[in-house]
């Protein structure tokens, strides 16, 4: 999460120095519900016999989430801002039946049930911080937002092998357009719509394999759209 937290102390060491100049500032917050839709594709390595196996997912979550912005006239209204999931959003659970090697050869002996094992994955997303540009397109209402992403991959697995995989940090990055209309004198409503995608997720198995330095691996594409409807105040 360094990086992150680099771009946005830097962007609000940016933002508080244009608005010394700026005839005025706004800063935004608000709190916002989220409807997304997820796709996955995931290739799993095996260790020692190197076969690959592909499987692919489409999940559909709501969340909520909290931002804050600040936008200054010196630079054109342009704002930069910091969205953060305090929940964690919960990904699909996968169920695997995997078959032993005696199994799959028909060696298994007779009145025995060593087919194999069920791999039970759930994965949760955590800690997802957004820092982001929010730039007004004219006079139209609407704004560009371009945004990098960053968060914790925790997965919660049972495996018939007994490996596990671990947590992992990821980044992605988002671009959408969102509206914003008031409500009185300082509130506000905004309705979004983005893309969003993470850059590929590569995770080790815990169990090394009969060849050194052999483990089960999994690479992971992930990425979708969200619609989001925000309300907030300004001053």
């Amino acid at each position: 999460m360094n990086k992150l937290k680099t771009i946005v102390v830097s962007g609000i060491v940016a933002a508080m120095s244009f608005s010394s100049i700026a005839n005025s500032i706004e800063i935004r917050a608000g709190i916002t519900a989220n409807s997304a839709a997820y796709y996955g594709n995931v290739t799993e390595t095996l260790k020692d016999s190197g076969d690959k196996t592909s499987e692919e997912a489409l999940a559909a979550f709501s969340y909520a989430s909290g931002f804050a912005e600040i936008a200054a006239d010196a630079v054109y209204g342009i704002g930069f801002g910091v969205e953060y999931v305090p929940d964690a959003i919960s990904l699909s659970t996968a169920d695997r039946v995997i078959q032993t090697s005696q199994y799959a050869a028909r060696t298994t002996p007779e009145g025995e049930d060593t087919q194999g094992g069920v791999q039970n994955i759930t994965v949760d997303v955590t800690d997802l911080l957004t820092a982001y540009l929010a730039i007004p397109l004219m006079d139209t209402g609407l704004s560009l937002k371009l945004g990098l992403m960053q968060g914790s991959m925790e997965t919660k697995e049972t495996l018939a092998t007994g490996s596990t995989y671990g947590n992992h940090d990821i980044e992605g990055s988002t671009i959408g357009l969102f509206y914003d209309g008031g409500i009185g004198d300082m509130a506000f409503y905004r309705i979004e719509g983005a893309y969003i995608e993470f850059d590929d997720i590569t995770a080790n198995g815990s169990e090394v394999g009969g060849i050194t330095g052999s483990f089960n691996k999994i690479v992971a594409e992930m990425g979708g759209v969200k619609a989001s409807l925000s309300v907030g105040i300004r001053f």
